[in-house]
């Protein structure tokens, strides 16, 4: 029993650390404008499959910001495209100062190629699944949720605490012989 009592104590401890940690992220994500940053790379979720299989829709992927001139044929770039869409290909062929990309599981290539001042950066890695957590976390349902389970966790747990007290103490005096 004690043993079990342990468990869910570091679990839980381990759950409001991730929460706290996670909304942490998406205030400073509100703060900057929407962006993600974490040590040096942007974090954005994959919202197609058009990566698919190096990365699936839900998928999180971790940008850093290269020089345009460092990047090579098979790299994984992020990029804006004319309509202000951030896209997420692969580099296919480098073509007099553009790149031109193409999603893994698309037909054909992209329409418009990459130019400097439309290019954000290069993918370094991707972590599945955890981008369908993010969304859901950035709404404002998830904003409550993320925010107001821990308050009503910490608030039922304290409450909870001091009424096994009361009935501890209460315990203490009836065993107490009267004089």
């Amino acid at each position: 029993m004690v043993l079990l009592k342990k468990c869910i104590s570091i679990l839980t401890s381990l759950f409001l650390i991730a929460v706290i940690a996670i909304t942490g992220l998406l205030f400073v994500s509100k703060i900057n404008g929407g962006k993600t940053v974490l040590f040096g790379n942007q974090i954005m979720v994959v919202l197609s499959g058009s990566m698919a299989p190096a990365f699936n829709t839900g998928s999180i992927v971790a940008v850093k910001p290269v020089d345009f001139k460092e990047v090579k044929e098979k790299d994984i770039i992020t990029f804006k495209d004319p309509e202000g869409l951030t896209i997420t290909h692969r580099v296919i062929e480098k073509r007099d100062g553009q790149l031109i990309t193409k999603g893994d599981a698309n037909d054909g290539k992209d329409t418009a190629p990459v130019t400097p001042d439309r290019f954000i950066g290069k993918v370094q890695y991707s972590v599945p699944l955890i981008g369908y957590f993010i969304e859901f976390a950035r709404s404002g349902l998830g904003m409550l949720l993320m925010l107001g389970l821990p308050g009503l966790y910490l608030i039922v747990s304290q409450v909870w605490k001091l009424l096994r007290m009361i009935k501890e103490e209460e315990a203490k005096t009836a065993a107490k012989p009267q004089p």
